[in-house]
């Protein structure tokens, strides 16, 4: 009876036993099914942001460096205008889509991945279904075997066309700005907020003597004589404080600075702009050598007797009018001499206008050596003169008149021999005007004529 009872508790407890066991195999059951859900889940969802991606993915198995298989996401179609099951019929359909003269671009990046190099991101051309022509990102992942053989890889497709025609509008407009700059007769000098040099054309090399590998990274500063820098980081600090982006400087005069110390006298012109709050400066530089020499040239034309190159009547117009204009002023004394040459006319029909040249060119001279650097020499016509004499007295100008008419009369003139002038000295009056002021220094040149010529006589 014992044993009995002892052999049904026995099967009560294996009973619940396996009761357990089945209650443990149905919760592992839902447990698969649950996690099985959740990985299909997961894959939808990757597939759907991998076919909402605006490049694709795909993957190619390998066996013995061969790729076997490929699987490609539905983005390809938009990219390379095949769909997903043209690779499954040709599994070599991309490498014939490559364009021909980037194909080692990617055979290349294939065999370092073969051999298990690390590869960055290739990029190349394709040619779409339709013809197109593409550029493309390409990003592989490789996956290796237990042994380091690679047993396929992932890539990622990108259209990087519209990355690529504004790399290359980039490049052409660098490209074009370099040439122009390069080949522009001005210097073209940039700079950035500092004032340091970051970029230098030929012209600039030329202009100022420095090579570019001299010159960038070096201060704008030392292109320029020590009286303008002060004048010029207040101008870079004005700029500076301009609201708007860009900023675009007149031209303005000033010198500078060569290499060999030298100074010269430049056209400039200064742009300022912005970028990422950061500022930069551009200056357009001439050299304004030849056109200063020309405008003294033009200048010294427009007021110099052409045979003497004494001033002439334009000159004195503007001479005497700045020279009263001070007296009036400051009270300071001014006086003027006039003189002509005795007997001119004789000298012309005895011996001909070359030596009548002759004698005015080399009187014009004698006269210059006797006179101050203040004093002015004017051909006022013909063989007569005027000289403007600032800040002189009426007796010290008479000295002068004298010093002159004895030097001419003691020179040897070549033909003619011994040339005289007479001489007439006045000094300005508080109630002259310019007119009563020439008149009164003619007057006197006269009346030296009158009394016998080769003397010096004064109108008070």
């Amino acid at each position: 009876m014992q044993d009995e009872e002892k052999t049904k508790q026995q099967l009560i407890d294996e009973l619940k036993e396996m009761r357990l066991q089945v209650g443990e195999l149905k919760k592992s059951e839902a447990e698969r099914r649950q996690i099985e859900g959740a990985l299909r889940e997961s894959e939808e969802r990757y597939r759907k942001m991998v076919n909402a991606v605006t490049g694709y993915t795909y993957t190619v198995v390998i066996n013995e460096g061969e790729a076997i298989s490929t699987q490609h996401s539905m983005g390809c179609y938009p990219i390379t205008g095949y769909k997903p099951e043209d690779y499954q019929s040709d599994p070599y359909l991309w490498y014939s889509m490559i364009l021909p003269d980037d194909r080692m671009i990617a055979v290349n990046a294939i065999g370092n991945i073969l051999k298990g190099l690390p590869i960055p991101p290739v990029e190349h051309r394709i040619i779409r279904k339709d013809g197109s022509v593409l550029w493309i990102r390409n990003t592989l992942v490789p996956y290796y075997g237990e042994e380091g053989h690679l047993i396929k890889y992932d890539g990622l497709i990108e259209n990087i066309s519209e990355r690529k025609q504004a790399e290359e509008a980039l490049r052409f407009s660098e490209e074009k700005f370099r040439t122009i700059a390069e080949t522009a007769v001005d210097a073209i000098i940039s700079a950035n907020s500092s004032g340091d040099i970051i970029f230098w054309n030929m012209s600039a090399q030329k202009i100022f003597g420095y090579s570019e590998d001299e010159i960038i990274g070096r201060s704008l500063r030392m292109l320029m004589p020590e009286r303008y820098r002060e004048d010029h980081q207040k101008g870079i600090e004005r700029m500076k404080t301009q609201a708007e982006s860009k900023y675009f400087g007149r031209f303005t005069e000033m010198h500078g600075l060569r290499k060999d110390g030298s100074e010269f006298p430049l056209e400039l012109s200064v742009a300022m702009w912005k970028v990422d709050r950061e500022i930069y400066f551009s200056a357009i530089i001439r050299d304004i050598t030849k056109r200063k020499k020309l405008e003294r040239e033009l200048e010294k034309n427009a007021t110099t007797d052409m045979l003497t190159q004494a001033f002439n009547r334009t000159k004195f117009d503007e001479i005497i009018k700045r020279e009263i204009e001070r007296v009036k002023r400051y009270a300071h004394p001014l006086s003027m001499i006039m003189f002509d040459i005795d007997y001119f006319k004789h000298v012309n029909d005895q011996h001909g206008h070359t030596v009548g040249d002759y004698i005015l060119k080399t009187l014009t001279r004698v006269v210059k050596e006797n006179l101050r650097e203040i004093d002015a020499l004017v051909r006022w016509g013909g063989e007569e003169f005027t000289i403007i004499a600032p800040e002189t007295k009426l007796e010290l100008a008479k000295i002068l008149a004298e010093r002159i008419r004895v030097a001419v009369e003691h020179y040897p003139f070549e033909i003619v021999g011994r040339i005289t002038i007479s001489l007439g000295v006045t000094q300005f009056r508080k109630q002259d005007t310019e007119d009563t002021f020439i008149t009164r220094t003619d007057d006197a040149l006269y009346t030296a004529k009158r009394r016998g010529r080769n003397r010096t006589e004064v109108s008070q």
